[in-house]
């Protein structure tokens, strides 16, 4: 008869939460990318899941963990300033509610940031995002999903309710990929890097099924500027091949342009809009600056300004002017600027140019392709907000981002230590 040792009590234990650390990491950057925005009621389900499991990691840990949190306590800077705001906010449930979500999302990310470093966060995102490109695909090709495959506007979808959605989102995991591919190999064997060669594929079509502009013009930019972070990581021949991709390219576009009937001017536009009015953003902008200077340094209250019957002639004005998919002026510091006021864009300032310097500091110490990757992830969220949706409220893959980046990188260099 065959014995089997027990397994030790403690190792059990051990196993289980890393077990648990894992699939929270993992679930988290699926809900917060909005992959199941679709889904309606699942996705606040799934969030109040994260919630609890979270803050029972948190509390397990609790020692540690503020220790953490005293060593990154400039994440605590931009939460608290939209939560003090409720002191003057013009909706204080509203304030209260999306204050307490800003709060959590961050102080999740800080928890996934402290338990994982830049190379495996960049590996999960990899992973998570490739499969909702790859679902996406599926979508357009069978339509095997109850909703709608194309937006009113044109352009995939996908399991988004947006193209812009999904094309940021592949594009994030065609950066994410190539970090990967950049890894020194006992970072990321060969069966990882194969495996994520049609990963890669399909995130290149359906960011062109997605006609999201923004994200196409995004991507070479954000790709060149990874490669030029780690060409010395490059080999010789895959070097030749991106130059001569590069060559191939500047040759071949404008044919492919021509046939496709896309105008490069329109095509540069469709980045932050279709017209001079950038698809009505300016006119969002003008209303978002006078709101603003009408409550010049500490804003109506974070989030109110959506919410609140004081600015119900105002939010019809942005409706006319195209916030109609979603309530957003499209620009993260006018946001922050009428939610919070300056201290709250100050915060958010502060924690992104901190994030940026301890990326570089890990970079030019450790030539690290994660830190490399999570800087370039870090421009993308900072550009792609200005005439986006993101980088100021809970909930989101951006704010989930730039915490765990933040606190992953001093981390990592602590490590270097």
């Amino acid at each position: 008869m065959t014995a089997f040792a027990a397994v030790p009590e403690d190792r059990a234990r051990i196993d289980l939460w890393t077990l648990v650390d894992a699939g929270l990491l993992y679930v988290v950057i699926a809900v917060s990318s909005d992959m199941l925005v679709q889904l309606g009621p699942v996705q606040s389900l799934v969030w109040l899941m994260c919630y609890g499991l979270a803050l029972l990691r948190m509390v397990l840990t609790w020692p540690y963990f503020l220790a953490v949190v005293g060593r990154n306590r400039l994440v605590l800077a931009y939460p608290l300033a939209c939560l003090a705001s409720v002191l003057w906010s013009y909706d204080r449930g509203e304030t209260v509610v999306s204050g307490l979500q800003l709060g959590m999302t961050m102080a999740i990310g800080t928890y996934l940031g402290w338990r994982y470093s830049l190379n495996a966060l960049l590996k999960v995102l990899a992973v998570v995002l490739s499969g909702a490109v790859i679902l996406s695909m599926l979508h357009w090709a069978t339509g095997a999903f109850p909703w709608p495959v194309y937006t009113r506007a044109g352009g995939l979808a996908g399991l988004f309710s947006h193209k812009n959605m999904l094309g940021l989102r592949a594009t994030f995991a065609i950066v994410a990929i190539m970090a990967i591919w950049l890894m020194r190999p006992a970072e990321a064997g060969r069966l990882v890097r194969f495996l994520l060669v049609p990963a890669m594929a399909a995130s290149v079509v359906v960011l062109a099924l997605s006609q999201a502009m923004t994200a196409v013009l995004l991507t070479p930019v954000l790709a060149g500027l990874l490669f030029l972070l780690c060409v010395r990581r490059v080999p010789p021949v895959a070097a030749l091949a991106a130059l001569g991709g590069g060559v191939i390219a500047l040759a071949v576009g404008p044919v492919l342009l021509a046939i496709l009937g896309i105008d490069p001017v329109e095509a540069v536009l469709d980045a932050v809009g279709k017209s001079a009015t950038l698809t009505g953003r300016t006119y969002l902008w003008e209303i978002a600056g006078e709101v603003s200077a009408g409550h010049p340094f500490l804003g109506v209250g974070y989030g109110a300004f959506w919410e609140s019957g004081a600015f119900l002639n105002e939010r019809i004005a942005t409706q006319h002017a195209g916030a109609t998919t979603s309530r957003s002026f499209h620009n993260f510091v006018l946001e922050i600027l009428v939610a919070a006021g300056w201290p709250a864009l100050l915060a958010m300032m502060a924690l992104i140019l901190a994030t940026a310097r301890r990326l570089l500091r890990l970079h030019a110490a450790s030539g690290s392709a994660g830190a490399a990757g999570a800087l370039v992830l870090l421009v993308g969220c900072v550009v792609a907000s200005l005439v986006g949706t993101s980088l100021y409220r809970g909930h989101e893959l951006m704010i989930v981002l730039l915490t765990a980046f933040f606190v992953s990188s001093d981390e990592d260099l602590r490590a270097l230590a």
